[in-house]
């Protein structure tokens, strides 16, 4: 009885949970999509929880999500051709941690690490063959 009470609640707390609204914000002169943000409602107002952005031949370019109006999590960029771009963290808004930003052969292009924005500790820059040619320590 304990088990289905439980499971009760549960699906109640889902079914309860407002719908996502998709809002095109942007298009290309052909009318594809160019950024579409992703609201829910919470007490009322819409809230942004996720955003994406196309290349104009629709293909994804880069997307993330949201917590409290700024970027929140992993978002990850990506070249016309589907490879990997870039991949950050942000926390609060601000950028955070590892940063790893490729060439669009899918090699490494540099790496380092953020704390509010701010490039910090060492930083290594690769060509695009992969060799490492510079290295900075901020």
């Amino acid at each position: 009885m304990n088990r289905i009470i439980y499971l009760l609640i549960i699906i109640s707390l889902i079914a309860c949970e407002s719908p996502i609204i998709e809002k095109i914000e942007g298009t290309y002169p052909d009318n594809q999509p160019k950024k579409i943000s992703y609201f829910q409602e919470v007490e009322g107002k819409e809230v942004k929880v996720e955003e994406k952005y196309f290349h104009q031949d629709g293909k994804l370019k880069m997307h993330g999500k949201f917590l409290n109006g700024k970027r929140e999590g992993e978002w990850k960029a990506y070249f016309n051709n589907d490879q990997l771009q870039s991949v950050g963290t942000f926390k609060n808004g601000f950028r955070i941690g590892d940063a790893k930003i490729y060439f669009p052969n899918g090699n490494l292009r540099y790496e380092g690490q953020y704390e509010k924005d701010k490039e910090i500790g060492h930083w290594k820059f690769y060509n695009e063959q992969g060799k490492l040619v510079d290295e900075k320590d901020y």
